[in-house]
Parts: structure tokens; sequence; C-alpha cells
């Protein structure tokens, strides 16, 4: 998800005792596509730390229950009453509203996962490193309570993995990071033989949820309604070339491809925006917005943003689902520039964030009902970044060809990131690039129905491609730059003389 910030109404919270909870628009998309593919980790979000120093078990426990009893949407219960769904807290904690303090009885009457410890001596890195994806990818039981999980995978008392997932209705991107920062506060205090060192939430998911209603209620909806109508009226979504046909059922079968720019690269792009008066995102939006007329031919398509709504100090700490999607559109006219490319992406992305308070699944369902049965998806493609760097704790990025990220010291022990495979398969094509201390990465997901590994990393190295000319001449015509490098023109002349052949 990309950390753009938007603004959310003030909460406000009422319970609704017996029934349970109203969920937030996104969660009643996120309990829908659930309840297609129960069994799919599409929708697991996975953060991976190695540990390097030895760690008290019985603490980590201990701090893994206050996680819970502090963040109680980690042990909700999804149901549905008279078909529609409700969450329901554990009995005893709040139902999500910090101020309320009502509680509600969890239906399956099962406590929320603990700390779940597995030995695993003398397994190398790369198999860590799947054990632990494999740790996040377990199905989650969201009608059991069963929405987080966290797991110690020790190779010996001072080098394990903590694994840390939860289902995405119940959390996003940077809720994941907010539960890893106040785990390892909530460690450190139980191990100084104190409590927990976190300061008390201001706020809890079901004021976010409030809120949304509050919106909906409101005449904003009618300015926000007519905004995103207008603006998605007969716009096709973005496409790519696919090396297969696409099944009739998405099967949430995916992939990751990783992509590291180079640090001379990656300066170019913040100084080319800077001088064109973008954000470092809107210049590789534009250019990855490029690639894709290239590709598909398209000279107006949309493709998806997913953006975060927090706004203010009372929600900056909340852990759920605090997520909206921008649909963004695109026009190319055929003697379009870079600069032309990303002028319209950053006034897209404006306009957009303007706006991002009306919830994608019902521009979704209100667009949608105006194509007809059979409609395709507003969009196939989502692009989004991350800034890392602002991240607590701030680990840096596992360069390209690693398992592990560099170490740092936090909370009093050696930790250091892991890049475990997560989210694959939710869209054609999901690209979430990342920044920190200067470096860009991009982790480029796809559909492994549609396409082959192959074809990802060309189309990583032709947006690499396109991001170098973009940056040394941003003036010059999109259609005029070549996407076949030196070496793979050599190869295509070769093959036409007869000298190499497919495989060699």
């Amino acid at each position: 998800m990309t950390e753009q910030t938007a603004v959310v109404p003030a909460p406000t919270g009422t319970a609704a005792p017996g029934v349970g909870r109203a969920l937030s628009v996104g969660q009643e998309a996120l309990w829908f596509l659930y309840q297609l593919a129960p069994e799919s980790p599409a929708y697991n979000i996975t953060l991976a730390v190695r540990v390097r120093t030895a760690l008290d078990v019985e603490a980590l426990g201990r701090a893994v229950a206050a996680l819970v009893t502090r963040h109680v949407v980690l042990e909700t219960t999804f149901a549905e009453v008279d078909g529609v769904p409700r969450q329901f807290a554990a009995s005893g904690g709040s139902g999500g509203s910090a101020a309320d303090g009502t509680g509600m009885p969890h239906p399956s009457g099962q406590a929320p996962g603990r700390l779940e410890i597995r030995d695993v001596p003398g397994v190398g890195d790369e198999a860590l490193l799947g054990l632990a994806g494999a740790a996040g990818a377990v199905p989650f039981r969201l009608g059991a309570g069963d929405v987080f999980r966290v797991v110690l995978l020790r190779r010996s008392a001072a080098d394990a993995v903590l694994v840390v997932a939860a289902h995405h209705i119940v959390s996003d991107a940077t809720s994941q990071w907010l539960l890893l920062r106040d785990l390892l506060a909530a460690y450190r205090g139980i191990v100084a033989g104190g409590a927990p060192d976190w300061a008390p939430l201001r706020s809890g998911y079901q004021d976010y949820v409030e809120a949304e209603r509050a919106l909906l209620d409101s005449p904003k909806r009618d300015r926000l309604e007519r905004y995103w109508r207008e603006r998605c009226a007969g716009v096709p979504a973005g496409v790519l070339p696919i090396d297969r046909p696409r099944p009739e059922r998405q099967t949430f079968d995916g992939a990751t491809h990783h992509l590291r720019l180079p640090d001379d690269l990656a300066a170019r792009v913040r100084t080319t925006a800077t001088a064109a008066g973008v954000t470092p995102f809107a210049f590789l939006l534009g250019v990855f917005q490029s690639m894709l007329f290239r590709y598909g031919g398209q000279d107006d398509f949309a493709i998806g943003c997913p953006v975060a709504t927090r706004h203010g100090r009372g929600l900056r700490d909340v852990v759920g689902y605090l997520v909206n999607s921008l649909v963004l559109r695109s026009s190319f006219a055929p003697d379009a520039t870079f600069a032309d490319a990303v002028a319209g992406a950053h006034r897209e992305l404006l306009a957009g964030l303007a706006h991002v308070g009306y919830p994608f699944p019902l521009l979704d369902r209100m667009v949608g009902a105006s194509r007809g049965a059979g409609r395709a998806p507003l969009f196939r493609i989502a692009f989004t970044m991350v800034a890392a760097d602002r991240l607590d704790p701030p680990l840096p990025l596992v360069p390209e060809g690693a398992v592990v990220g560099p170490e740092i010291e936090y909370a009093g022990l050696r930790l250091a990131a892991l890049d475990v495979p997560q989210l694959e398969g939710q869209f054609d094509l999901s690209v979430e690039l990342r920044q920190s201390d200067g470096s860009l990465t991009g982790a480029f997901r796809y559909n492994t129905d549609l396409f082959d590994a192959a074809t990802i990393e060309r189309l990583t190295g032709h947006y690499r491609r396109l991001l170098e000319a973009a940056t040394v001449d941003p003036a010059r015509r999109i259609d005029r730059v070549s996407l076949v490098d030196s070496a793979q023109l050599e190869m295509l002349l070769a093959l036409g003389t007869g000298g190499v052949r497919p495989g060699q």
C-alpha cells in the first residue's frame, strides 16, 4: 500500500450489542473474497524479521498476549447475522472503540492464536525463508476468530525468525509494522520487569468504521460519487499481453519477481521528479503507465492505486484495514512524452486523493452496474509505493539476491528484515515499490495463471529501461524508446541469420 495520507472524518463510536459490529466497506469486500476462496493465502499479510539475540520465550508469549489485548481487532470473529456480515470481539475486550469500552461475546468461544514456537536446527537461509513464508501463508479461519498469528522459528537460542501474520481484513501494510513495533515494545517492558512500553490508544478500528459510515450518510457522498462516476465512465482496465487464456474463475495463484534499481538511477528519479515539480512516486507511476501504453496499445486506461486512509494522531497507531484504492485514469496522445505522462499521473493522483473518502467497493458496484453482466473490473493492475525508511522499526531493505537484510539494533535485539512472498495473485500484476535510504526496490506480484516468470522478468527490465530514458530526457517521445537493449538486439539479429538457436 502506498502510504499516501488521506482525510477521514473525526471518529465517533456506537455499539450494537448482541448482533456484533458493522464492518467497514473494505472489510465487507474482503469477507466476500474470503468466502470465494477460504483456503487461499492471497490476503494474508506477513512481516518476518531475523532475530540474532537470545529471546526470553516466556516473555515473548506474554508480549503477544498483551498485543492482542491492546489491538482487539486481532481476536475478531466474522459471521453473518441475517445475511449481513458482522464482527465480534472476544469476550472481555473492546469491540474496537477505545472510548466506549463495550465488549461483545466471541461466537466461537475460542481464543485467538498465541505464540507458536518451532525449532528448526541446521536449516539454511533459503530454507528458513521458505519456512517463514509457509508460516505466514497458512489460511486463516475468519469464522473461528483465527485472524492473527505469531510464529517463532528457532535455529538456535540466538538465531531465530519472528513471523507476524494477519488476514488483510484486520490489518494492512502499516498495521503490520505497528504490530511488530508494539510487540517488541511489550517484550522490552516485560523483560525489564515492568509493563508493556507503549502509549494508550486514542481510537480503535471501530471508530474508523463509524467515521466511514458517517461520511456515507452525509451530503459529501453525492459529491464523491459524482466525481468517480464521471472519472470512470467508459474507461477500460489497463491490461498486458498474457501468456495463457484467462481462466473463467480467478484462483489467486501468484509469484513475485524482485527488482532493485541502481542507486544512480534511483537518485536520477528523485532529481528529475523534483525538477518536474512532482513527487518521486508520481514520476515512477507516470513511467509505469507509459510502459503499459507501449505494451498494450491502449491510449486510455485505468489502473489501481492502494492508499492508506489514516489521518491525524487518533488513527496513527490503530491496527486494522485502513486502506482504499484509487482508480487512476491515464490518457496518451500518439506523440506523448515522458513529461506528459508524469504530469498526468501527478494531476490524477492529487485529484484522486482529494476524493479518496468514497470506498472503492462501492465505486466498483456503482460503476459496474452501468456496465452490465459479465463486465470487466475497473482495474486489473495495481501500483503503489511504501516509504520503508519512515517505518518503525526502520529495517533496511533486503539487498538484491540476498535472503536477509542488514542488521540493526532495536529494543535490545539484533534484527534484520526477510522479504517473504505474500499478497500474490490478487491482480494480473501488482507492483509495490519501496524506498529506503536512497534505494528503490520493487516487488512485481503477478498471477501465474496468466504470466510466465520470464515474461515478468522481461517486463521489469523494460520498466527500468524506460526509467533510464525518462530521467535522461523527459521530453522524449515514449514511442521512440526501444525496449530492446543491445544484448537482446544482438541475440535477435543472430537468430535472424541462424547464428543462435532458441534456448542456447
